[in-house]
């Protein structure tokens, strides 16, 4: 079966199609496709509050191109969520009604809430939980970071911040989005330590790739320092030519190492785990899972 996942956020937009196949061990999923387009929807939703026409032009057209694609791959079941970005637009819900009435893509803004537990699915697909451990996910996005809290192989909590890497490129993270996080994490601090890291994003990818020489899906704390001391002194063009980064991963990919770093230094986290899975990779899942159990019900 293949299942397709548009993953509209504040930085880009992506739709991917993945592969199902059932095992005897299990479901296995396999990307087939991934397109991309960099719309940066927060930069006009973090700065004036709403969508302007240009742009909703753009994600209008950008939305039919992938409609294209879906007609093309025939995928067995779709799904669309929007995040940060358009959470905070006003005139989200217009778009969005606007978009299904040109193209039949039905668009959900998805809560912080809603966008960890999609995230939290790739988890338990992708790591064994071992039992007297604490795991904290940490997903940072253009306009939001969230936080996923298991402990004893159990979901504990998830949480969803207003920090992100463009909202911190406009200079749109307020104290009180700091001071948020801040008292979460001194209220998790003796209870569920030591934790361990799992981190996931695109930043985070591009990290591990470009500033790990080590084989596999590992990244230290001084690694991720390395790393923005480094890129912090390089201009935008800088990064661009010698690292081969789009412009809109170049500017963004430094403010995701200091937040990725911010939260390990305060939890005393060495170790971050990139298995490289993202928010899409979770609505496919949960897609899949509705399907089993609907399959399940019948027999």
């Amino acid at each position: 079966m293949k299942f397709a996942a548009i993953d509209i956020g504040s930085n880009a937009v992506r739709l991917i199609f993945i592969n199902v196949y059932e095992t005897p061990s299990g479901p296995q999923f396999v990307k087939d496709a991934m397109y991309r387009v960099a719309l940066r929807l927060g930069e006009e939703a973090f700065l004036k509050g709403k969508i302007s026409k240009a742009k909703e032009t753009e994600m209008l057209s950008t939305m039919k191109a992938f409609k294209h694609l879906i007609d093309i791959h025939k995928p067995v079941q779709v799904m669309a969520c929007a995040t940060s970005a358009m959470r905070d637009a006003k005139n989200a819900k217009e778009i969005v009604q606007k978009i299904y009435k040109k193209t039949g893509i039905d668009i959900k803004i998805i809560s912080g809430q809603k966008e960890a537990e999609l995230i939290l699915s790739n988890h338990v697909e992708k790591f064994s939980l071992e039992e007297n451990k604490n795991y904290l996910y940490i997903d940072v996005g253009g306009g939001s970071t969230e936080l996923i809290l298991l402990s004893n192989g159990k979901l504990v909590n998830k949480w969803s911040f207003n920090i992100g890497t463009l909202r911190m490129t406009l200079d749109k993270v307020k104290p009180k989005h700091w001071k948020a996080l801040d008292l979460w994490i001194d209220h998790l601090k003796g209870k569920y330590q030591p934790l361990l890291g799992i981190g996931s994003g695109g930043n985070i990818n591009t990290i591990q790739k470009h500033f790990v020489k080590r084989k596999g899906e590992v990244v230290h704390l001084e690694e991720l320092q390395n790393t923005y001391n480094t890129l912090r002194s390089m201009t935008l063009d800088e990064r661009i030519l010698q690292y081969s980064f789009r412009p809109d991963r170049a500017d963004v990919i430094v403010p995701a190492a200091y937040i990725f770093m911010y939260i390990m230094k305060r939890l005393d986290m060495d170790i971050l785990h990139v298995p490289k899975v993202g928010l899409g990779d979770g609505m496919i899942h949960e897609m899949y899972d509705k399907i089993s159990k609907q399959k399940t019900k019948r027999k």
